[in-house]
């Protein structure tokens, strides 16, 4: 089964659009010199640091940085508060300099908050030197910016004219797009019993279709809310990419008192697709693992609205839905299910989200999204556990593999997109996934998550 993680910081942290940050944070050290960082922090804890500046020659130079995020507790001015510190990684030169003269000491830039506020803000610089000693530096400014505020010379201060994020921005003007448009696709009540609910389709003149089978328990007490969150994020996030792509979006709901076996496989069975089109099941819920069935990684999905209905005649195994969608015309099949794959009736576990910052409105390029919705075919199962592992979901986030899985997707569509690729997709998933599993607190015998995976996309 699923498990539901209660979020500690629930009242304070409130997930909004897409949940990615950019920053520019301008400080200095006992040199006089002016640093200034454009710093890039996605909500699954990745991202990536610019700094630009002139040495003491007089000379202009632009490193990158990777970056680790360390949450820890630090008391400033008698005041005890959460700190969040990036510690910079790898950093490389990419405009000036030579890498064999001239080196490039990394940055640690710290947030902190208070434990009533809502989000982290950045507080202090220091920078490691070569001999260990630690520099503190002070902040001198910090703003929050969005993507459509760039301006061209600006972005080209931080970046080559050949890297993705400038020729996303300003060699193809015409392909950016927003993430954040509003789904205005109407909803129809269900009156057919055992028949999926068609909730919307959004016509096009292309033709082709993206078509988002949705199953989630949402009736049940314990994880029903975050089901319905799972769903709003999926629904949206596919049909925006519909809407960029021109596609028409059609959409199957399995939810409520619909939510069974029966009304799952009609789902699963009644689609029909041709080449040009997408098909996309999603399933959130409870899930579980046979125990006589140890060489299949992939879960059951538990298709009972009520612990008293037998679990072997109510359930459905991911493989049963690969095998229905994979022989579909459809260029592109995506399997994805948010569960549990342990044993029947394992103990449930709780934790905590990921730190929260400022939201910055960070744009889509078109481009992108034809890499990799397009220009691809194939298949891509992925499940949020591994055998005998536990499922993580809170109010604030739903599932954590579904969250994170939009993350990672977003990150790939988005501007600063420089590959687009299904493998790199699930990886970074699976990736932070188990980073997450790692923070929880826990008792359970296998305190970890990580994602299972099939993917056969060229």
């Amino acid at each position: 089964m699923k498990a539901f993680i209660l979020s500690i910081a629930l009242l304070f942290c409130v997930l909004i659009g897409s949940a990615n940050t950019i920053y520019e944070i301008k400080y200095k050290f006992q040199d006089a010199t002016e640093y200034t960082a454009f710093m890039v922090r996605y909500d699954n804890k990745t991202g990536f640091i610019r700094v630009k500046y002139y040495n003491t020659k007089k000379q202009y130079r632009v490193v990158n940085m990777d970056f680790v995020e360390e949450e820890s507790k630090r008391e400033i001015n008698g005041v005890l508060y959460d700190a969040l510190r990036f510690v910079g990684k790898n950093p490389s030169f990419i405009l000036g300099s030579d890498e064999e003269t001239e080196a490039y000491n990394p940055d640690y830039i710290w947030f902190c908050k208070l434990p009533s506020q809502k989000d982290y803000k950045p507080w202090g610089v220091t920078s490691p030197d070569a001999d260990g000693s630690v520099t503190q530096g002070t902040i001198i400014s910090v703003k929050i910016l969005n993507t459509s505020e760039l301006s061209e010379s600006y972005v080209h201060s931080f970046f080559r004219t050949d890297e993705a994020f400038y020729i996303n921005l300003f060699k193809k003007p015409t392909a950016i797009l927003t993430s954040n448009k509003p789904n205005t696709s109407p909803t129809k009540p269900n009156t057919t019993p055992n028949k999926p609910n068609t909730t919307g389709t959004t016509q096009t003149t292309t033709g082709a279709s993206l078509k988002l089978i949705m199953v989630a328990n949402t009736l049940d007490a314990r994880i029903g809310v975050t089901c319905q969150l799972d769903i709003d994020r999926v629904k949206k996030t596919f049909k925006d990419i519909a809407v960029a792509l021109n596609l028409n979006f059609v959409y199957t709901e399995v939810k409520g008192v619909e939510f069974n076996k029966t009304n799952l496989m009609n789902a699963v069975n009644n689609v029909t697709s041709k080449n040009s089109d997408i098909i996309v099941f999603c399933y959130t819920g409870h899930g579980y693992h046979f125990e006589n069935d140890l060489q299949n990684p992939y879960p059951q999905m538990d298709m009972r609205l009520s612990p008293k209905q037998d679990a072997a005649t109510n359930t459905v195994n991911v493989t049963e839905v690969y095998s229905k969608l994979k022989t579909q015309p459809a260029h592109l099949k995506l399997i994805l299910t948010d569960c549990c794959n342990t044993i029947l009736d394992e103990p449930k576990m709780f934790g905590k989200p990921n730190a929260s910052t400022m939201r910055s409105n960070i744009q889509w390029s078109k481009s992108n999204c034809e890499n990799l919705f397009l220009r691809q075919s194939g298949v891509v199962v992925a499940s949020a556990a591994s055998i005998g592992e536990i499922a993580r979901c809170n109010l604030e986030y739903g599932g954590f593999f579904l969250f994170n899985f939009l993350k990672s997707l977003d990150k790939s569509l988005s501007v600063f997109g420089s590959s687009q690729s299904w493998d790199n997709i699930v990886s970074e998933t699976r990736e932070t996934v188990l980073n997450m599993s790692r923070m929880q607190e826990c008792e359970a015998k296998v305190c970890t998550q990580t994602a299972v995976s099939y993917v056969t996309v060229k």
